[in-house]
């Protein structure tokens, strides 16, 4: 994995560099682009109250759902989407509803309401038929974790009517609620469902005073995982979207010690690992399965955590920059489907609760964060997507959430370095020693009406002052763009940059 370190250092050319690109006289258009959204963590707002949560986001990132209060204190479910903001979308005839779920195309929310009685309910939303009760979960303490991709299977815990034990309940529209059973115990509690509603997965007691994660199938029932070797209480937090994939946490009775682990058939039960500390525990896997985000200790005596994202082939990175909100208690509850939007809920300074959407590069180590605003309102990003392994690699850079009809480009260094604005730049430079500009034809480009632009980068011909070189294997590079703006005169800034270390 890249480092995320940065050098507090001069960049001798940082001057030159500005004053070059100053030339090119290039025209900006202020104001944000039709549906973008800032992607540093973006706090969501509420309807006038104090408080707000985020619980899930569609695959691709657009669409958040949760609850936030309004200016009676009420909490009221909400679906937020880009360029259209939070929507409350009412109650069954209570003055309180959560949205706890979300379709992967953001089209049917699942949540629960109270009656006109008080009691609560499931709730089951779609633009075209509003919020519609679910029967059979009125007295029973009913609440949904995760929604099929068509809408038509909710799954969640409850107690049925006439026990006190809480239960996996399966609801499907075709065939009503379905009681999934347990390990042998007295209770079983769901954490997630796969996308076509086949699979889910939580933890159970196993009638031995241990909880163990399961993994439930229409056609193999629940199925007991284990735990950790050395372990004896797990539990599960995830499934991917096919259902192969699964992702908890794992720990020994009567230890401090917590472990957060990736299930597959074949593999079993891995420990990921953590940042240093004792204390590691998962929250999130995004839908390829490839994606962990989470919490852990930081070495020391100290039993505060930093969020983490674990990728496949890429390790564990810190994602500490989130605490640029000035939060505590920062729990992520939602992932899209490739792992780069990330919502959940802060705990601020100002002793709130607020709901957060945060982006980040698929490819790569995002770094030089926290972001400097442009024009726009927000901050410019660079997202990274390709295949690392230089024999059959490929790179693609993406500058967005930048001004409309920006011109731009990219920027590459082996080495990271931070200049506060340079020659007179409201923005950060962030890489040093020999930064080469992509600038050859067609390289400098402009936003356009959607506020970004994408440059696919040949990976033999990086730009360097000595020429132009081929990335090699084991070689880290970094990569930065560099815009014009006009705010409020003409100037100019820089997205924060993205390090990709290739095979």
């Amino acid at each position: 994995m890249a480092t995320m370190k940065i050098n507090l250092a001069c960049i001798a050319h940082a001057a030159s560099l500005l004053l070059e690109a100053s030339l090119l006289l290039l025209a900006v258009t202020a104001g944000p682009a039709l549906g973008q959204a800032c992607a540093e963590p973006q706090v969501l707002g509420t309807f006038g109250g104090t408080y707000s949560a985020a619980y899930d986001v569609s695959a691709d990132g657009n669409v958040v759902v949760g609850a936030a209060s309004n200016s009676l204190g009420q909490r009221r479910a909400f679906r937020w989407e880009q360029g259209v903001g939070m929507q409350d979308l009412g109650t069954l005839g209570g003055v309180a509803a959560r949205a706890y779920a979300v379709t992967s195309d953001g089209s049917v929310v699942v949540g629960i309401s109270r009656l006109p009685s008080a009691e609560f309910t499931v709730f089951r939303w779609t633009d075209a038929g509003g919020m519609q009760e679910v029967p059979g979960f009125i007295r029973t303490g009913a609440d949904p974790v995760a929604v099929s991709d068509d809408g038509n299977t909710i799954v969640g815990d409850y107690v049925p009517v006439g026990t006190n034990r809480v239960r996996t309940f399966r609801w499907t529209s075709a065939g009503g609620i379905q009681t999934l059973g347990t390990l042998g115990g007295t209770f079983a509690s769901p954490t997630d469902m796969s996308a076509d509603g086949t699979v889910v997965v939580g933890y159970s007691d196993t009638g031995t005073q241990f909880n163990h994660t399961f993994r439930w199938t229409a056609a193999g029932g629940m199925q007991n995982l284990g735990a950790l070797p050395g372990h004896t209480h797990s539990r599960a937090e995830a499934v991917s979207a096919d259902g192969t994939v699964i992702t908890g946490s794992s720990f020994a009775a009567g230890s401090n010690e917590l472990s957060s682990y990736r299930w597959t058939a074949s593999t079993g039960m891995v420990d990921i690992g953590n940042l240093g500390g004792s204390y590691s525990t998962p929250y999130l896997l995004s839908g390829d399965g490839n994606t962990i985000v989470g919490i852990s200790t930081l070495p020391g005596p100290t039993f505060d955590g930093n969020l983490y994202r674990w990728t496949v082939g890429g390790g564990m990175q810190d994602l500490g920059e989130l605490e640029v909100l000035d939060g505590q208690s920062v729990v992520p509850n939602g992932i899209n489907v490739d792992g780069t939007v990330v919502v959940g809920r802060v705990f601020t300074t100002n002793h709130l609760f607020m709901s957060f959407r945060f982006q980040s590069s698929i490819l790569g180590t995002t770094y030089c964060r926290p972001l400097v605003t442009n024009s726009t309102g927000c901050g410019g990003i660079v997202l990274a997507e390709g295949d690392p392994q230089l024999a059959t690699g490929s790179l693609s850079l993406t500058a967005a959430l930048l001004p409309l009809n920006s011109f731009g480009f990219f920027l590459t260094s082996k080495a990271q370095q931070f200049m506060p604005n340079p020659g007179g730049s409201q923005g950060n430079l962030c890489i040093g020693g020999s930064i080469g500009r992509l600038i050859g034809p067609g390289q400098v480009m402009n936003s356009g009406a959607d506020g970004s632009f994408t440059l696919v980068v040949d990976l033999n011909a990086l730009p360097q002052h000595s020429g132009f070189v081929a990335a090699q294997p084991g070689e880290t590079w970094n990569f930065q763009a560099w815009h014009r703006d006009s705010n409020p005169t003409a100037t100019s800034n820089f997205t924060d940059a993205v390090s990709i270390t290739f095979e």
